[in-house]
């Protein structure tokens, strides 16, 4: 049976192409945030009296660790994905799904907190831009991921079922050949 394909690709060539995607858009959001996001001034002790402020004021300040530790897992869990297509393995699909999901989540809310220190509305606007479109182009290459888990979770069920249908023989172990009934390749008609 002939694979399907969208947008001329495999389910199998697609999530490759995931993973080498999560790998170049994390590189490139950790450099273009670097300054961005360590230029925060942190230093002065500020006690607010309210604990939402005071959560706000720790996330802000720890936005660039948050980012650089969850960046290093993604590209962990995309190579996982790559060897997860090489291997078959059905559960490093899934953990990258689930991942990147919550990876984006994470984003999304320092996205928010950030951008109320931001003055400058232009430099709200790039980042925002940067984030939905690298949340869409997930969204694209997850429906590849999950079909490719789909087929993988599909043929390991078939395999576990075949196998235990199995009969061995306990004959000799010469089988005779069979002959082919196609006799020619050609067809004949008559004239």
């Amino acid at each position: 049976m002939k694979p399907k394909r969208w947008c001329g690709m495999t389910a199998k060539t697609g999530t490759v192409l995931s993973g080498i995607f999560s790998i170049i858009a994390i590189y490139m959001y950790l450099t273009f945030e670097q300054k961005h996001m360590r230029s925060r001034n942190c230093t002065e002790i500020y006690r607010p009296k309210n604990m939402n402020i005071h959560i706000k004021q720790f996330i802000i300040c720890w936005s660039w660790n948050i980012v650089l530790f969850l960046s290093c897992v993604t590209i962990v869990i995309s190579c996982l994905l790559i060897y997860s297509v090489y291997a078959q393995k059905f559960k490093g699909l899934v953990i990258y799904i689930i991942w990147i999901i919550f990876y984006e989540a994470v984003n999304i809310i320092l996205q928010i907190f950030a951008d109320n220190n931001e003055n400058i509305i232009e430099v709200r606007i790039v980042h925002w831009f940067g984030l939905v479109a690298r949340i869409f182009m997930h969204c694209f290459w997850i429906f590849f991921v999950m079909t490719y888990a789909h087929i993988i979770y599909k043929s390991k069920s078939q395999g576990a079922i075949i196998s235990h249908s199995r009969r061995i023989s306990t004959g000799s172990g010469e089988f005779p050949r069979r002959k082919s009934k196609i006799t020619s390749l050609t067809r004949h008609y008559k004239e």
